[in-house]
């Protein structure tokens, strides 16, 4: 019997992924358009009844309604009314997952683009191998296969996670940090987070853009990012080079607080601890006289 081998090209799965959320978009759209005007008319139609029956009554009815016919009235009303605000609820709940899959999308799509230009690029670093193997530069070539081999790992530490919209961030910050030395460092692969990713995206993206920024004031560029989880919480690390005085450690936290100058507004950290505690999770920032960790906690 013939066992069908699994796919495990990242750029096929990242595509499949992406046809798959374009797909429950577009069906979110049509399902939120066609439900909304359905319950527009619904509504008018029932108000518009409610009206008709009540100035028939007044033109044509010589007694007025009875007690226990404008409560049954008022009552089908009521329940109709309760009616349109669920389904309006619904709609909206849909509308949100909707946005949600867009931004996936977003990132899954720079994800792949990163994922392509790095297989664009390994057709080079393989010449490369080639002609140092040719000029008998063996030692070369291996230190070579080295640095690269440390790349490839960092990319399959990024595909294994299960939140591919995580992947595409980092994958996008790092890619474009050419001088800066990364390193990732995953051992879990986020498949309990049930954080909604467009938070997730706000709260980790400030928290690289403060790190990269930073990492442009120093000569030494290195950054460092760690996910991990334990028995109660996924744990993400951002790690550069620099320090903190004690007394800015307690005001970095406020919103319009910033050592950026002109160039910041002071809300990037505002954000990454509201949207943290938003979630139930925290953040907290250590220091010492050569680097700067900031922890954020979610919780499972």
């Amino acid at each position: 019997m013939e066992t069908k081998k699994r796919n495990t090209n990242p750029n096929l799965i990242l595509s499949n992924h992406n046809r798959y959320l374009q797909k429950l978009l577009s069906r979110d759209k049509d399902i939120i358009m066609q439900d909304r005007h359905l319950i527009a008319i619904n509504f008018l139609l029932f108000q518009l009844l409610v009206l008709l029956i009540l100035v028939y009554n007044y033109i044509f009815s010589i007694t007025k309604i009875s007690s226990r016919d404008l409560i049954i009235l008022v009552v089908v009303s009521c329940i109709f009314n309760l009616w349109t605000a669920l389904e309006l609820v619904r709609l909206n709940s849909i509308e949100k997952e909707s946005s949600i899959n867009k931004v996936k999308i977003e990132q899954s799509q720079n994800l792949v683009l990163t994922l392509r230009s790095k297989h664009h690029d390994f057709i080079n670093h393989l010449q490369v191998v080639m002609g140092l193997i040719q000029l008998n530069q063996h030692n070369q070539a291996v230190n070579y296969i080295k640095d690269l081999s440390k790349d490839l790992i960092e990319i399959e530490k990024l595909i294994s996670l299960k939140r591919p919209e995580v992947a595409a961030l980092i994958s996008s910050k790092v890619s474009g940090l050419s001088y800066v030395q990364s390193n990732l460092e995953i051992t879990t692969n986020l498949e309990g987070l049930k954080t909604r990713s467009d938070k997730l995206i706000s709260l980790l993206g400030n928290l690289l853009d403060n790190a990269i920024h930073e990492l442009s004031t120093k000569e030494d560029k290195w950054l460092t990012i760690k996910i991990y989880e334990d028995d109660r919480w996924y744990i993400f690390e951002v790690i550069n080079p620099g320090t903190i005085s004690e007394d800015m450690t307690e005001k970095i936290f406020e919103p319009g607080f910033t050592t950026k100058g002109d160039k910041g507004t002071g809300m990037g950290l505002y954000i990454v601890k509201n949207i943290a505690k938003d979630l139930g999770g925290k953040v907290k920032l250590f220091t010492t006289k050569d680097t700067v960790t900031f922890v954020v906690k979610l919780p499972k």
